[in-house]
Formats: C-alpha cells, sequence, structure tokens
C-alpha cells in the first residue's frame, strides 16, 4: 500500500482521463465509486486493477469496515483528500473507488435461449441504469447496446445500475440492420416496443429468445428498425400519459417478460 501526494503524479492523470469514453474505451478499464458498490464489484469477481482511499472512507461505519477487509491487499492506494476529489463523481464522497476492467461483449457471446433487450439511442445516464438493473432482477440474457447510447461504463450510469452492471451482459452491436439481420437468422424475433398500430403486452406471448427495443427517449425507436420487426408491442395505460420513461417502460416488458416466456 502507498501513498499518492502529488497531482503531477502519472496515475492521477490517468484516472482523470476515465471520466471521457474514448479513454474508457481504449483501457477498457471504467471507475467504480462508493462502499457498496466496491464491495458488490469485488464479490461478483470483477476484475479490479486499483482501489484508491481516501481519509473520509473512515467517517462512516461501512468505510472502516471496507478498509480493514482490504488493507492488506497489494492493489490499494491512498489518496490525497484533494486529489481524491479532484476524480471523483460525487458530490458526497463516501472515501473509495475501485479501476476495473470491463468485458467488451459481442454477438457471438449470446446464449441461444435468453430474451435480450436491444437500446436504440438511450442517451440518459438514469434510464440505462434502470434498464441494466432490471435486466438483472428479471433475468434477462443481457442488454444490447445499440449505436448512439450513452456509454453503459459512465459513472452515472454505474452508479444508477446499483451494482447490477458487474452481473449483467452487456453486448455492443453498431449495424442495426446487419445485428438485427443475424438474429432474424438465428431464430429470434424482434419486437419493438410503438404507440403505433401495436400489441398490447399483456395479450401478447413472448419466447424465450425475443429480443426486445427500446427506443429513444424523445424519438422513440429509428424507422429502420421498426421496419423489420415481427411485432410491435405497447403498455396499455389507462390514464392521460402519453407516454413511459424509458426505464419505466422496459422495466414493465421485462417483468411481463419474466412472469410469462
Amino acid at each position: 500500500m502507498y501513498q499518492i501526494t502529488s497531482s503531477n503524479n502519472p496515475i492521477i492523470k490517468e484516472l482523470k482521463n476515465l471520466s471521457k469514453k474514448k479513454d474508457r474505451w481504449i483501457k477498457k478499464q471504467y471507475i467504480i465509486e462508493g462502499t457498496k458498490p466496491v464491495r458488490e464489484a469485488i464479490q461478483e469477481k470483477t476484475e479490479i486493477i486499483n482501489i484508491f482511499y481516501s481519509e473520509k472512507l473512515f467517517d462512516r461505519e461501512e468505510g472502516k469496515t471496507l478498509f480493514n477487509e482490504l488493507e492488506h491487499e497489494k492493489n490499494i492506494i491512498k489518496l490525497e483528500d484533494k486529489l481524491f476529489q479532484s476524480i471523483s463523481n460525487m458530490e458526497n464522497s463516501q472515501g473509495i473507488f475501485a479501476v476495473a476492467k470491463f468485458k467488451n461483449l459481442s454477438f457471438e457471446d449470446m446464449k441461444s435461449r435468453e430474451v435480450y433487450i436491444y437500446l436504440d439511442e438511450i442517451q440518459d445516464p438514469g434510464n440505462m441504469g434502470t434498464i441494466i438493473r432490471s435486466s438483472d432482477a428479471f433475468h434477462m440474457g443481457g442488454i444490447i447496446i445499440g449505436k448512439g447510447c450513452v456509454d453503459p461504463f459512465n459513472p452515472k450510469v454505474v452508479r444508477a445500475s446499483m451494482g447490477s452492471i458487474f452481473r449483467v451482459n452487456l453486448i455492443f452491436e453498431e449495424k442495426a440492420n446487419e445485428t438485427f439481420e443475424k438474429l432474424k437468422q438465428s431464430g429470434r424475433r424482434i419486437l419493438v416496443t410503438s404507440l403505433e398500430n401495436s400489441n398490447d403486452i399483456n395479450q401478447f406471448s413472448f419466447y424465450n429468445n425475443d429480443i426486445i427495443v427500446i427506443g429513444n427517449e424523445g424519438k422513440g425507436v429509428k424507422k429502420e428498425i421498426l421496419e423489420i420487426a415481427n411485432s410491435l408491442i405497447k403498455i396499455p395505460m389507462r390514464g392521460l400519459a402519453e407516454s413511459l420513461n424509458a426505464g419505466i417502460a422496459a422495466s414493465i416488458v421485462m417483468y411481463e417478460i419474466s412472469s410469462r416466456a
């Protein structure tokens, strides 16, 4: 264990660079911040590069407990408080974050008899985090991240996922038409959420290898994806709201699937 006190330390520069998507993807690394997320990442055997902490970690009992479990690890590094805050993405930091490796899964990594959620330009970190969390809760096969989506390894998404990001398979496919063609050839149905000309999900039969498409918060699903869908589905609503938050809509659809597929 050692301590960093200078902002000129190259490790500090590398940590700050992880706030940028480009640098995260070059290194295939991201930051996990907070006592609970760090503990969960370790429990889920996420590949941890280093763990960083400051004196603030000892302000809370759970921080002291976690430190006692980790203090003999070789990859734990103490940061001077101001340095820690210059990297932290939390307003009220808990004094600990970890740098972890992420997996870049692709179409070939998908399991044959599981439902996957395809995200079409989901841009809000809160929605992305909610969808990852619900995918974990309702035991989906994973999430396919389409082109134009917010980076799921964005610190806000990681925090919003509440630890589920360590358990959910994330598949990255940027060429939608080619991806859906491959999926159809493998015998999967493409089911797209849409408010027009759609089947109510409570009257629809799901299969255990369906692909569910959730669209952009403002624009919905792109026209080219709508045109190749096997079926359009919607959530029936009795109230006056015209639509639902993308994260909530995806969660409701996943619940329906988990209860009936």
